[in-house]
């Protein structure tokens, strides 16, 4: 009996973990915050951060519009290049018409629409525009 129950608890926390209707963001910890701070790139306003590391990218949603977003950022970094190619907005650091792969060791900021923020990591449904920022070591 008392492993019945040990397995029915450990489904029904499976069934909770996964379900999308919990929120599985956190903060963003304090060290990832000043690798992105050290970096110069600002976060934006009112964004919440939903996962991610230095290794595969920091990610944050907001309700604001994806051009809204995408403006704020052009204007934060001026600087940088724009790479927008196959449905891609990557702002990036460094010269422009870099390739792809070329991106991979750069500092970026990409922005798009993702309906799937909420099923995928149970931000309110408002939040589906995406940033990520990367920072490579």
């Amino acid at each position: 009996m008392k492993n019945k129950l040990l397995l029915h608890a450990a489904v029904a926390l499976a069934l909770v973990l996964f379900s999308g209707s919990v929120a599985v963001s956190a903060a963003l910890p304090a060290a990832d915050g000043k690798i992105i701070e050290t970096a110069g790139v600002n976060r934006y306003e009112g964004a919440v951060y939903v996962n991610g590391s230095q290794d595969v990218g920091y990610r944050f949603a907001t309700a604001d519009p994806v051009e809204v977003v995408r403006a704020w950022y052009r204007e934060q970094l001026p600087a940088w290049s724009l790479y927008e190619e196959y449905g891609g907005w990557i702002l990036y650091e460094g010269a422009p018409g870099a390739g792809l792969g070329e991106l991979m060791v750069k500092r970026q900021v990409a922005v798009k629409k993702n309906e799937k923020m909420n099923e995928w990591f149970g931000v309110d449904k408002a939040k589906s525009t995406e940033i990520v920022i990367m920072i490579p070591r």
